[in-house]
């Protein structure tokens, strides 16, 4: 059960909520003219006597696959689906939708490539393939997204894209393909915003989609910056602990903006890369 409330942003609010065994809860924010974004997340315990802390449309808009979306990532024997949803924040199993046939003030589309060659398009977050060929090729999803800042505050525009390989699987049951998620770490102001001329910590951190078949190990991580809308990047220096790469961005004082440029790699010929113009307004 639940309903829309209405909520002033940027803001803080506290909710209290019924705790116990198997006791889960599911938890969506819309925004924008007529509520055409918004942000879901997963399935979540929470321990009685904590306070958590979810933050909500901030830090670094990007395609996440979280649990909340219900479907996609699968193949079943010959038919593949993909649900890359582009607007998610760094929150924990937050993912993003847009309504892009009816709002142009954001817009994504989202293809399919196998060995290089598109075989399918659209306009959405969803792309399929139908009837594949049952050897192993290596099948690449790729979806670019755009906001209007005027409307929404936030000009981010994002590229993404999954590489995996994949062969016929059982017809008779769905198993999630081993996509990689790219996640944000980056400590801003209540409204996503952060400081130009000052030294800013940021991780990146990946992990297959839950429930993933075929996993591998994660081997690479890079990550770029720009503060000029990605007309010029300069790498970051990482320091890697377990699935998560830390260092740290030396902002320019003149900085109106910064961007980011994410890759992770593993070894079984799967990766995701993300570049997110504008990701981040400074003050």
């Amino acid at each position: 059960m639940g309903f829309l409330e209405r909520a002033s942003f940027p803001g803080t609010r506290t909710d209290y909520v019924s705790t116990g065994k198997d006791l889960r809860w599911h938890e969506t924010v819309q925004a924008g003219p007529g509520l055409t974004l918004e942000d879901r997340g997963g399935l979540a315990m929470y321990p009685a006597g904590r306070k958590t802390r979810l933050d909500w449309f901030k830090p670094v808009l990007h395609p996440y696959l979280g649990t909340g979306l219900g479907w996609g990532q699968t193949r079943r024997g010959n038919d593949l689906a993909f649900n890359t949803p582009g607007w998610g924040d760094s929150g924990p199993d937050h993912t993003g939708f847009g309504d892009v046939w009816n709002d142009d003030s954001l817009t994504q589309t989202t293809q399919i490539q196998v060995d290089g060659e598109t075989v399918t398009k659209a306009t959405s977050s969803g792309a399929y393939v139908w009837d594949a060929d049952p050897a192993e090729h290596t099948y690449k999803i790729i979806t670019d997204t755009t906001l209007d800042p005027k409307v929404w505050g936030s000009g981010v525009k994002g590229h993404s894209a999954w590489e995996v390989r994949s062969a016929e699987t059982p017809a008779d049951t769905e198993t999630t393909l081993p996509l990689i998620n790219l996640n944000y770490g980056v400590d801003t102001a209540l409204d996503g915003s952060v400081r130009a001329g000052k030294r800013l910590p940021i991780a990146l951190t990946a992990a297959y989609v839950a429930g993933a078949s075929g996993t591998g190990r994660l081997t690479t991580g890079a990550l770029a910056v720009s503060y000029d809308a990605g007309k010029t990047w300069q790498q970051v220096d990482l320091a890697k602990k377990g699935d998560t790469w830390k260092g740290r961005l030396s902002m320019p004082r003149d900085a109106k903006t910064v961007s980011l440029r994410a890759s992770v790699r593993d070894d079984r010929g799967g990766g995701a890369t993300q570049v997110l113009t504008d990701a981040l307004n400074v003050r």
